[in-house]
């Protein structure tokens, strides 16, 4: 494995990511340092992988080291440790035995990149939202799904659920491979799209003409929170905003 290292300021992952959307990643982790800066690791299976994203980057300052191959996935899950989320969820490493609590839904977390695993806030912020919207019978779209665990989420919550990606790679059974533009329009009761505020704000007027009652937008730093309300235009408004961990969340309606 190869990992590109780049110091950076806090507030700057959002472009970086959008900088690096069109290389091979394997991963990404970032870690806050002492003087207050983050340094920003991008994982690549190759070495020419990792070049390419450098070259892209433009920045003196990137640093590429190999390192001995592992099984991360592995080695990460063994972190993981169950996590109440909202009033309602309990999130769960895979494997895990421990009883859910009472009243608490139980929902394994999905091993992948930060977005959309289960321990990252922009998924909580996410489930937190669903599960005072989400109504059984309604018809429930995860824009952008991964792995699909919001839509599993949906699903348990007794909506209908399904899912679309360009990335086929791990996509779950109730979704398709494509965009929001093979949608019907008004089909949806309720969208979620936990995806960086770049993709949020180009996405958008295709989610809204989707969607006939609340959207749930994550994945948006607090210093573009005015960008993303922004966005949100007559017939839809705003409804809340949270914020956790520094990421933030949104919920917009129709009604």
């Amino acid at each position: 494995m190869f990992r590109l290292t780049l110091t950076i300021h806090p507030g700057d992952e959002d472009d970086l990511v959008t900088r690096l959307h069109q290389t091979a990643l394997s991963g990404l982790e970032q870690e806050n340092r002492a003087d207050g800066l983050v340094d920003f690791h991008v994982w690549f299976s190759t070495a020419p992988g990792a070049q390419d994203a450098a070259a892209r980057l433009q920045n003196a300052h990137v640093r590429i080291d190999e390192v001995e191959d592992q099984n991360w996935n592995a080695a990460w899950q063994a972190t993981w440790r169950p996590i109440l989320a909202g009033q309602r969820w309990y999130l769960t490493p895979p494997g895990d035995q421990s009883a859910t609590p009472v009243n608490r839904i139980r929902l394994e977390m999905h091993p992948g990149l930060a977005f959309g695993n289960g321990d990252h806030p922009t998924t909580q912020l996410c489930l937190i939202a669903m599960e005072t919207l989400v109504r059984k019978g309604d018809i429930f779209l995860d824009a952008g799904c991964g792995s699909g665990l919001l839509g599993q989420a949906a699903h348990l919550l007794g909506a209908q659920a399904f899912g679309c990606d360009l990335d086929p790679t791990g996509l779950p059974s109730n979704s398709f491979v494509g965009s929001i533009d093979a949608i019907k329009t008004q089909s949806i009761d309720i969208a979620v799209m936990n995806i960086q505020a770049g993709t949020l704000i180009e996405l958008w007027p295709g989610l809204a003409r989707v969607t006939k009652r609340e959207a749930i937008l994550s994945g948006f730093l607090p210093d573009q929170a005015d960008l993303i309300e922004a966005m949100i235009q007559r017939p839809w408004r705003v409804l809340s905003m949270q914020e956790q961990g520094g990421w933030c969340a949104l919920v917009a309606t129709s009604q």
